[in-house]
């Protein structure tokens, strides 16, 4: 339910920024979209997998000083978020095939599959930043285990 929400969300935000780049006639971001979305969230990706790799890394350190401490939800939102920016990739490749397809043409078309581009950038910063943040969280249990231990 969450997920649905939040993909809702991000579709209605990136409509708002397409209608906005509509109304002032510019195609700056569609352009650049179009052009390195790939590449740019490839190296999300492995930014994200980098630093996944570094929370694995310290809840592995904290899983043998403290055995009792289950991390199973965070391991399988790591593994989800891994799984989620590959279909956003998959998703991405679809929509500029479509967009840039001379056979495939509907009502709205361009309106449509960008507004598909800016939600899937929007979704994968948002996967970025909520890695960023876990890092975060694990340092403050980190420091409150130690504090505890003195």
């Amino acid at each position: 339910m969450r997920l649905a929400k939040n993909i809702s969300f991000y579709i209605i935000i990136a409509f708002l920024i397409c209608l906005l780049s509509s109304y002032l006639k510019s195609d700056f971001l569609f352009k650049y979209l179009t052009e390195n979305i790939i590449g740019l969230l490839l190296t999300l990706l492995a930014i994200n997998t980098a630093t996944l790799g570094l929370i694995a890394s310290k809840i592995q350190d904290m899983l043998e000083k403290y055995p009792k401490i289950s991390f199973k939800n965070t391991t399988r939102e790591m593994k989800f978020s891994l799984t989620e920016q590959v279909i956003l990739i998959i998703v991405s490749v679809i929509s500029l095939i479509i967009l840039n397809s001379s056979i495939v043409q509907f009502q709205f078309k361009e309106l449509t599959l960008n507004t598909i581009l800016v939600g899937v950038l929007i979704y994968s910063v948002n996967i970025l930043w909520d890695t960023g943040k876990a890092v975060f969280v694990i340092l403050d249990l980190i420091e409150k285990m130690n504090e505890k231990k003195e």
